[in-house]
């Protein structure tokens, strides 16, 4: 019987290679029956076709002279065939790396952009015009620019590389640039619910009927809006102009009275329903830094601070968008504007604790109060109220006689605002605290202190309104970011919070359960917050003492849950009740000093073992460790002290006996719960940033430097893979197999059909803000879940 030969070596060309030039390789084998030798080489990602050398005799070299295409770094090995066709084994993997062809000497560099999802590139000078990939060569030093149209039905995201994300970008030409532009459907169509965060809320304004809320948020250098469903808790809208950004907002009598001011010193009227800007008009010399509408009329007023100091207040018609009035100046700097009910006067907030009110009759003396952190009128605008440290004064407006003066347990008087509905003051402070007083006798309705995990680093509430139908209100605080709405019991003297912010920072992981009845959601906050299938908050769960929740992991029940981070603790919850099933189980610390970072945790199936990943950091470099605990006796079952490269996934195979452990390196171990085996299967050399295990635990989805690809847990082979220059950071698997989902550094959420003729089909299903961190389909199939950088928890619609 003929024997098979025996392992194979490799000789790669010590040298770069060079694209669309031939390359010279040289595999060696002996068979150990002396029979002749075909050597076949496989080059991984570099190509895929297999090359064959002459047959040789055993012991004898055999050498091939293959032509690439594919720039970058790759892997090759090769093994023998024998004439009965036994086949000897895989050599080691030989590394070489594929140069591109020397540029044309023309004086000229090629750009090349790459369009994701449905939309239009052109340029200028012209040369780019495509809705998929084109490149055109220009002179050294030329700036281009970049226009984008997308497609109806389609948004732009924004250009990936190519500089700064404005609609209409100048890209210099030194030297061959690679970039794309983003295109992502209209979030009316591929949304089905959105919860978000908040940066750095500042102001707040509720539509006519209480039904939507305004918040500003300043997002980085940008100001926007995010328009809140408030009964459903969820953001039904983002809005924020490209060419500048949003620093005021005040919503009028009618659903279509938005407005906001602009840096630019634009007023600018919003349709709430489609975030479109339908009536602008210039308005002040610079930014627009305060708003407020006349309650019955068509006016409104804004104000800016001029370069000469003070303040400056103007009214306009809104409908037409001409000045009503004449103007008001004041030489001290104003810090918020409150107009009358009746409309014939308006109450400016004052530098210095001092408020100004102005009629609007300009032969009426102006009326100044000392002693002023904060105003507000009454319904009727027959009275007004002041407050300051620890006191409201309530004034009578034709007069400014003094009717009552209250102390209470505030500082700081921030804000207040006069109930629609009671006769009630809600007054925020400083530090945090809520206190609803009744202005007829000084009552203490209701008090509560929200003390922030951070105090010293807190910024107190910068602004709280009542609901416009119901005794409630909505306080925003700055730092930490909240937006909450709080119920008034007067009965129990007590406040009802419900927070609108989903997380207050990064959202790292999403995860479904697997019935589809809860998604978990973690994030840089500390919490873990649980949401139903149409994303209503059901639970917050706190046990990693405000550190950084990296990981989620669900059992198959969905009864069980899973959470690890930053403290080195995997905590175990029991969602129904919403606490901790045993107390949390601690990695162990590799260095004294150095608690590890629980970067993967996964939950078996059945609920009995739980595995962990952690990262310990150093001055120079980290080093990952991994741990799996029978969940009942909390005893050790596996202990790796230090993995050879970090491990990007964990997962366990749909019977529980198999938990595969992914490093960034393209390799894996395979440990068998029963037997206590580990084996080791490993791929193409190559750098992982993010892997998937596939819900029937065979196929590996990967993401790598050189793209997008699925590969055999068994075996390590390649069974779809797609080209792309993106940074993936996060996958998932859709239930059936077909499919996986993700997205990463370049903001964009895409999905990957996978086919049988070995390979990926990419679409775009929609666009973060910023890096997208955490992915998971929905159990039945019909929704992803992403969440990002940008603390949106976004669930989009499948195509």
């Amino acid at each position: 019987m003929s024997r098979p030969p025996g392992q194979a070596r490799i000789e790669a060309p010590v040298v770069g290679l060079t694209a669309g030039l031939p390359g010279g390789f040289r595999c060696i084998a002996e068979d150990p029956d002396g029979d002749a030798l075909t050597y076949a080489f496989d080059w991984g990602r570099a190509k895929a076709e297999v090359s064959l050398s002459e047959r040789v005799p055993s012991g004898t070299a055999g050498d091939v002279a293959p032509v690439f295409q594919t720039k970058g770094q790759f892997s090759a090995r090769c093994r023998a065939v024998d004439t009965h066709g036994q086949l000897g084994a895989w050599s080691e993997y030989a590394l070489f790396e594929v140069h591109p062809a020397p540029p044309l000497d023309d004086g000229k560099r090629e750009l090349t952009v790459e369009v994701f999802g449905h939309g239009r590139v052109t340029s200028t000078p012209s040369g780019i015009d495509c809705t998929s990939t084109c490149s055109a060569r220009f002179e050294v030093g030329a700036e281009v620019t970049l226009s984008v149209e997308p497609q109806p039905g389609w948004r732009f995201t924004g250009l990936l590389r190519c500089g700064t994300e404005r609609a209409s970008q100048v890209v210099r030409v030194d030297h061959n640039y690679h970039c794309g532009a983003g295109f992502a459907r209209r979030e009316e169509q591929a949304v089905e619910w959105r919860q978000t965060g908040a940066s750095y809320p500042s102001d707040a304004s509720w539509g006519p009927d209480g039904r939507l809320l305004a918040v500003l948020d300043q997002r980085g250098s940008r100001g926007g809006l995010r328009i809140w469903n408030a009964g459903l808790g969820q953001v039904a809208r983002i809005i924020h102009q490209d060419s500048t950004d949003i620093r005021s907002v005040s919503w009028g009598p009618r659903d279509e009275d938005l407005a906001v001011g602009l840096a630019d010193g634009r007023l600018a009227l919003i349709d709430p329903a489609t975030g479109a800007f339908h009536q602008t008009w210039s308005a002040h010399a610079g930014p627009v830094v305060g708003l407020a509408w006349y309650a019955r009329g068509n006016e409104l007023a804004s104000v800016s601070h001029p370069e000469t100091g003070g303040a400056e207040v103007r009214f306009w018609a809104a409908s037409s968008g001409t000045e009503s009035r004449a103007p008001l100046r004041t030489a001290r700097t104003l810090r918020k504007i409150h107009w009358s009910p009746d409309g014939a006067r308006v109450a400016l907030e004052m530098a210095g604790e001092q408020v100004e009110i102005h009629s609007l009759d300009p032969w009426v003396q102006v009326h100044e109060v000392g002693h002023g952190d904060s105003f507000s009128w009454s319904p009727d605008g027959a009275r007004y109220a002041v407050g300051s440290y620890r006191n409201v004064r309530v004034y009578e407006t034709a007069t400014h006689e003094l009717q009552a003066s209250w102390f209470g347990p505030w500082s700081v008087s921030s804000r207040m605002d006069w109930s629609p509905t009671q006769d009630w003051l809600v007054i925020v402070d400083l530090v945090h605290s809520l206190t609803v007083l009744n202005v007829n006798t000084g009552r203490v309705v209701a008090n509560n202190t929200e003390v922030p995990p951070n105090p010293l680093d807190a910024l107190g509430f910068s602004a709280v309104r009542f609901h416009p139908v119901h005794d409630s209100f909505v306080a925003v605080a700055r730092r930490p970011a909240s937006v909450s709405t709080f119920s008034v019991d007067a009965q129990q003297s007590r406040l009802l919070r419900h927070e609108l912010v989903a997380h207050s920072s990064a959202i790292n992981a999403t995860k479904w359960s697997p019935a589809g009845n809860r998604l978990a959601s973690a994030g840089d906050d500390g919490k873990v917050r649980l949401w139903g299938a149409a994303g209503q908050a059901l639970a917050t769960l706190d046990g990693h003492e405000g550190k950084t929740v990296r990981a989620l992991g669900w059992d198959a029940s969905g009864a069980r849950l899973a959470s690890g981070g930053n403290d080195g603790r995997i905590c175990l919850w029991d969602v129904e009740q919403g606490r901790l099933t045993q107390p949390p189980l601690q990695m162990m610390q590799r260095a004294q000093g150095h608690p590890p970072t629980v970067a993967h945790v996964a939950l078996s199936p059945d609920g009995r073992t739980l595995a962990s990943a952690g990262a310990t950091l150093f001055l120079t470099g980290s080093m990952t460790s991994v741990q799996v605990w029978d969940v009942a006796s909390r005893t050790e079952l596996l202990n790796i002290p230090e993995t050879d490269s970090p491990v990007v996934e964990l997962g366990w195979t749909p019977d529980s006996q198999s938990l595969i452990i992914v490093y960034t390196h393209a390799a894996w171990d395979v440990w068998n719960r029963s037997s206590g085996v580990l084996k080791r299967v490993e791929s193409a050399p190559e750098i992982l940033t993010t892997a998937a295990l596939s819900p029937d635990g065979t196929r590996l989805a990967c993401s790598d430097r050189l793209g997008v690809s699925v590969l055999d847990v068994g075996t390590g082979a390649v069974i779809a893979e797609t080209p792309t220059w993106t940074t993936q950071l996060a996958l998932a698997w859709h239930p059936d197999g077909s499919r996986f989902s993700g997205g990463g550094a370049e903001r964009l959420v895409f999905d990957w059909q996978v086919h049988e003729r070995g390979y990926l089909l990419p679409s775009v299903m929609g666009a973060h803000d910023s890096m997208v961190l955490g992915a998971s389909w929905r159990g039945d199939g019909a929704v992803l879940t992403t969440g990002g950088a940008d603390m949106a928890l976004v669930t989009w619609r499948a195509r």
